[in-house]
């Protein structure tokens, strides 16, 4: 019996790891198709900003991080693809402390409080979502 725990629990880690690598997904600035994502944003050497596209099923979250400094401006513009309110696509910053900052419109801008990684988290109301958010931070 011992034997078959032993086996058994590698099958489990190795099954694991596995869903883990396609949940886990580490994205430049380009696109990401997919429902979850969590990934980072990363801006090309020399740029002050970053471009992801992505789709989003009703019920799902992307998240996408990145690192920035206290008193850095960041401008967050989100563009939706569909035109009905139900499939709008909505972003909130989360800052390292936690602390919250929903918006409400295309365009955002936030003076960062702290030094650490931020969360982009991109939902839809209702339906999915195919959505394009530009990023600067200066």
């Amino acid at each position: 019996m011992t034997a078959f725990l032993i086996t058994l629990r590698k099958a489990v880690v190795a099954m694991a790891a596995i869903a883990a690598a396609f949940f886990v997904v580490t994205a430049g600035a380009g696109a990401a198709n997919a429902s979850g994502v969590y990934a980072e944003i990363k801006f090309a050497p020399g740029t002050d900003h970053g471009t992801v596209d992505g789709y989003i099923n009703r019920g799902y979250s992307d998240i996408w991080t990145l690192e920035a400094r206290a008193g850095q401006q960041m401008t967050i513009e989100i563009i939706s693809h569909y035109t009905s309110a139900s499939g709008t696509a909505l972003v909130a910053l989360t800052a390292p402390n936690g602390q919250l900052y929903p918006t409400d419109t295309t365009v955002s801008q936030f003076r960062l409080p702290a030094t650490g990684r931020y969360h982009l988290t991109i939902t839809s109301a209702q339906n999915d979502a195919s959505y394009t958010m530009n990023v600067r931070i200066v």
